[in-house]
């Protein structure tokens, strides 16, 4: 009987640590982000000498841009077993993020003659999120490596002015796509942890229209390398 005293509160004791070991529990966390973004672009502009509308063939059609940004996020984390959890999760750009500012020669097709000029264009990131889920795998000592998949949503600012048809533009357009990474975490202590993070971004296709009827369309693909620090509860 004495035995048997002893041993039911030890069982209790690691039913207990178990279920905490395996708990589900919230992130929350803090990013930095370095970004390279590439994109092709092709407009048309009304040809007042026929008054159709012809696709452009001068100018710069694609670039790249590498920028940093910022974003917070909040996790749900689901423990399958001992060595994988299921997260889903919300990441968020709180702020603007400015692409890239860039000037092109242009010409224009207006009055019968063309013209010469520099186009200007500026691309912000705003209400930028992204939806995902990120299985993950603990490999021991506090380290764990994890994929992420995930669909983005936001806001596409592009504003400018053109000198060769004395045209401006500021025009938004929602930007959707899908992302996809691979990263590391480790473990600090049993709240904090650390991660490390590559990921792809696809996004879907932008327009706009500026005040002489020429319009933009572009679409764009985004590698980024990712610092985070969270903390769980």
């Amino acid at each position: 009987m004495i035995k048997i005293k002893k041993i039911i509160p030890t069982a209790l004791l690691l039913t207990s640590v178990s279920s905490v070991a395996l708990a589900d529990n919230w992130n929350v966390g803090a990013s930095a982000s370095y970004a390279n973004i590439d994109g092709t672009a092709r407009d048309t502009q009304i040809d007042n000498r026929t008054n159709t509308v012809v696709a452009q063939d001068r100018g710069a059609t694609g670039g790249d841009a590498k920028f940093p940004f910022g974003s917070i996020f909040l996790e749900y984390a689901k423990t399958a077993n001992k060595d994988i959890d299921l997260i889903i999760g919300l990441d968020y750009v709180p702020f603007k993020a400015e692409i890239d500012s860039r000037s092109f020669s242009d010409t224009s097709l207006e009055a019968g003659t063309t013209g010469t000029g520099t186009r200007t264009a500026k691309l912000e990131l705003k209400n930028y999120a992204t939806l995902y889920l990120q299985p993950t795998y603990k490999i021991g000592g506090g380290t764990a490596v994890y994929g992420k998949v995930g669909y983005i949503h936001g806001d596409v600012k592009i504003s400018g002015s053109n000198a060769a048809t004395s045209s401006t533009i500021n025009a938004t357009d929602t930007l959707n796509g899908y992302t996809v990474g691979l990263g590391v975490q480790h473990n600090l202590n049993k709240n904090l942890f650390v991660r490390l993070e590559g990921n792809y971004t696809d996004h879907d296709k932008v327009t706009a229209t500026d005040s002489k009827g020429t319009k933009f369309t572009a679409d764009s693909e985004m590698y980024a390398g990712k610092l985070s620090i969270g903390y769980s509860f």
